[in-house]
Parts: C-alpha cells; sequence; structure tokens
C-alpha cells in the first residue's frame, strides 16, 4: 500500500461530515421552530408537531453517530499514512481497513438517516 491510499479518504470523509454538518445545523434549526409551534398552536397541530420532533431527533442523533465514526475512520487514515511513512507496512493495513470499516458504518449511518428524513415526508403528506 502507498501512501497515497490512505489519503484517498480525507476527502470523501471530509465531503461527508460537512454535508451532514450543515444538514445537522438546518435540523437543529427546525427542530426549534417546531418545539415553538407546539406552544402556540391549536391542539390538532400539536400531534403532528410532537412526530415530526421526535423524527428529527431520531435524525440529529444518527448524525452525532455518523460523524463519530466518520471522525475514527479519518483518525485511523492519518494513522495509516503516519505508519507507512515509519515503514509498519503490515499495521498500517490493519489500520486502514479499520478506516475502513469505520467509513462503512458511517455510510450505513447516513444511509439510515435518509429514511427518516422520508418517513418525515411521509407524515407531512398525510395532512
Amino acid at each position: 500500500m502507498q501512501i497515497t491510499t490512505p489519503a484517498v479518504l480525507f476527502s470523501t470523509v471530509s465531503l461527508l461530515m460537512s454535508a451532514y454538518a450543515a444538514r445537522f445545523s438546518a435540523i437543529a434549526k427546525l427542530m426549534r421552530g417546531l418545539s415553538l409551534q407546539i406552544k402556540s398552536d391549536n391542539l390538532s397541530q400539536k400531534d403532528y408537531y410532537k412526530k415530526q420532533i421526535s423524527i428529527l431527533s431520531k435524525r440529529i442523533y444518527y448524525i452525532k453517530h455518523l460523524h463519530f465514526f466518520g471522525v475514527l475512520s479519518l483518525f485511523c487514515s492519518t494513522l495509516a499514512m503516519l505508519l507507512l511513512l515509519f515503514k509498519e507496512f503490515w499495521l498500517a493495513n490493519i489500520i486502514f481497513i479499520v478506516a475502513i470499516v469505520f467509513f462503512l458504518i458511517a455510510l450505513a449511518i447516513a444511509i439510515i438517516e435518509v429514511y427518516h428524513s422520508t418517513t418525515a415526508l411521509d407524515i407531512k403528506s398525510k395532512i
């Protein structure tokens, strides 16, 4: 393995994390707005807002974990590059495999978050 191999994950993980950081901020803002509407709107809309907030909370949970595994993946990729510089090829390969596994976990979490995103849209379309 060459040093450029683990470096490939840098741009991918960074792109994924920046996209989900923006999503996290947007969801947090939306949750705050819905919380305010619960206090001010009529009773018929409160159930809708509570369902939406519940789904948004789940999405925040998944995004937080996606970031966690993304950072672990980035850390392991960096460590693998460092090990390659010190000619510890066997250990660098193992650490890079761990980085890829963490990245796969982050991608799986992203899929779950997208599923919950469409669930929120389904609730909105039923009203």
